[in-house]
């Protein structure tokens, strides 16, 4: 489970870009956007408030309830675009049809199996709209960074950044990663430190995290059999090639 309130603090309000390019992409194809892992709605208010209305779907009672508190906040005529749904990205069912699904941040990789990816896969297929589009980001496998966390490195504790809180003191994040290269699973451990304003500590919390790691031929042969057909893959959210081993990669599928 995540802590909302720690993910809302070490999560930038725009990662690489993304956050412009949904927008852009919600603009685009216009609404109603179904967002696939929609957590505590970084992604969700910026459609929203950029006048496109979303359907937020995440299977996280905790982050969903920080979303509707976010919305509560609002305008009525912005949190009236917001529609916030319980659901698991594999088994979904709606009666509205979307001209565009998205899975922003790496969502997709909560699909640990090729299973479970062709079945979130086709649940996208089938509420899609005529032309309609789905649009992804997930991490390139670099074997540059994997090389850090195998053998004896594996599983070592490294600082990911320290993150300052509104009442003066701060959180400090640590990562331990492990990599299944047979599965292709990353195993993390996200570890929060919470400090006073004094420098005392009064909390520490643990995340345990699995994804899925995936490459551009795996990516474009699950769409492929899910039924998609137009498949553009890009080295991030401006559109260029993918060429460097670190790059992220951005998706677009249709069916059409």
């Amino acid at each position: 489970m995540y802590h909302p309130d720690l993910y809302d603090l070490v999560t930038p309000a725009s990662f690489r870009g993304d956050a412009e390019w949904y927008r852009a992409k919600a603009r685009e194809y216009g609404g109603p956007v179904l967002e696939l892992g929609a957590g505590t709605g970084r992604i969700t208010l910026q459609i929203a408030q950029n006048g496109v209305v979303v359907h937020a779907l995440d299977a996280d009672g905790a982050m969903r309830a920080v979303l509707r508190r976010k919305l509560a906040a609002l305008p009525a005529h912005e949190r009236d675009r917001v529609v916030v749904i319980n659901g698991d990205m594999r088994t979904f069912t709606s009666t509205e049809r979307f001209p565009l699904v998205i899975a922003p941040f790496r969502a997709f990789l909560h699909n640990l199996t090729e299973q479970d990816q062709l079945a979130c896969l086709n649940q996208i297929r089938e509420h899609l709209a005529p032309r309609g589009r789905f649009a992804f980001n997930v991490f390139h496998p670099s074997l540059e960074i994997m090389a850090h966390h195998v053998g004896a490195m594996a599983g070592v504790w490294r600082w990911v950044g320290t993150f300052p809180r509104a009442d003066g003191g701060f959180v400090v994040r640590s990562d331990a990663n492990r990599y299944d290269t047979t599965r292709q699973l990353v195993h993390s451990q996200h570890r929060y430190d919470e400090y006073g304003p004094d420098g005392t500590l009064s909390r520490s919390s643990l995340h345990d995290l699995r994804l899925a790691y995936l490459y551009p031929p795996d990516l474009r042969r699950l769409l492929t059999q899910a039924g998609f057909r137009s498949i553009q893959i890009y080295g991030g959210f401006d559109g260029r090639p993918f060429e460097n081993d670190t790059d992220e990669l951005v998706i677009e599928a249709s069916v059409e």
